[in-house]
Parts: structure tokens; C-alpha cells; sequence
């Protein structure tokens, strides 16, 4: 892993749940268990990592490929990090866009007794998604109906060849077929 300075632009403590575009850098203290995770995105492996600064200190979500970069006493920068909620207990993440790369400035004064991560968040409730048939309009039953308009199947109007609304073809016969009328 290459080594650059990274500019600090947030303190451990100074993290909110909507903090983005977070560059810290930040001591390794403790590496956690590796768990196997089914999300909506396929099965994913995740490491909780506890970091600090002078400040305080937080947990790191490390994602498949990013765990066992690091090891407990490294300082890593964190470039265009975020943070997300988990649970109600805030995470820093690196995400596609950010990059975590080891420090050439060694962290040694580092506050583990404020842990942001163990500050409870309100999560806003997410926005439900509608699953089956959908809503049909204003009152509509959903189903093949509502394509058509109010939910009601009476499609008079645009579907015939000709003829009038009895079902009689143009030349007198009847469209289903056979001999006429019965």
C-alpha cells in the first residue's frame, strides 16, 4: 500500500451521521472478527475496525476486498470517506469513491474513551416500497385494469375491426364465429 500525506479535515469527534467526504487520519486500535453477511447486493464480508484520533474514536466498516490491508498500530488516512448508520451506532466508511492508504506520520496520542460509535442516532424511517399489484389511480384495483385506466376491464373503444358494439362484424355475421346468431 503506497504512503502519502493526507490533509485532516475532520476530527473523530466532530462526525455527525451525515458527515461525507471525510479525510482523517486515524490509528488502527483493534481489528475485529471477519462475518459473512447476505445483503441485496449478494453475500459480503465486513470487518468492524476501531480507530482513533486525539479526539475520539470510531468504528471502521472495512468491505471485502479492503479487509486485511491494515493491522492493529498502523496510522491510515482515510481520503473521501463517509459515515452511515448501522443499527443506530454511526460507521466511517470508505466506499467506492475513497481510499484508505497507510500514513507516513505515525497517530501516538489517541482518545479511546470517546466512542462515537456508541452514541445511539435516530435513523429517519425509509420510505417503503410497494410490493404486487400497485395502486390502480385514485381508488383503482391494480392488476391488468389500471394499465387501461380506472381498474374497470370494459375496453369499448379501440379494439374492434368494425362493426357496433353487439359484437356483429360489418357484413352482418357474427365475430365469434360460426353461423350467425343463435
Amino acid at each position: 500500500m503506497e504512503t502519502i500525506p493526507t490533509p485532516t479535515n475532520f476530527n473523530v469527534k466532530d462526525m455527525t451521521e451525515s458527515s461525507k467526504n471525510v479525510n482523517a487520519t486515524l490509528k488502527v486500535i483493534e481489528i475485529g472478527d471477519v462475518k459473512d453477511i447476505k445483503s441485496q447486493f449478494g453475500d459480503k464480508r465486513v470487518c468492524e475496525v476501531k480507530v482513533a484520533d486525539a479526539t475520539g474514536c470510531i468504528l471502521l466498516s472495512l468491505w471485502d476486498d479492503q479487509i486485511g490491508k491494515i493491522a492493529a498500530g498502523d496510522t491510515i488516512s482515510i481520503q473521501n470517506g463517509y459515515i452511515s448508520v448501522v443499527r443506530n451506532s454511526m460507521r466511517l466508511n470508505i466506499g467506492k469513491y475513497g481510499k484508505m492508504l497507510l500514513s507516513e506520520e505515525a497517530l501516538t496520542d489517541v482518545n479511546t474513551e470517546l466512542n462515537m460509535s456508541d452514541k445511539h442516532v435516530e435513523q429517519p424511517e425509509r420510505p417503503r416500497r410497494a410490493f404486487g399489484g400497485g395502486g390502480g389511480g385514485s381508488g383503482g384495483s391494480g392488476g391488468y385494469g389500471s394499465m387501461y385506466g380506472n381498474g374497470n376491464r370494459n375496453f369499448s373503444g379501440g379494439f374492434r375491426r368494425g362493426g357496433d358494439s353487439r359484437g356483429q362484424d360489418k357484413r352482418g355475421g357474427d365475430k365469434r364465429g360460426g353461423r350467425g346468431r343463435r
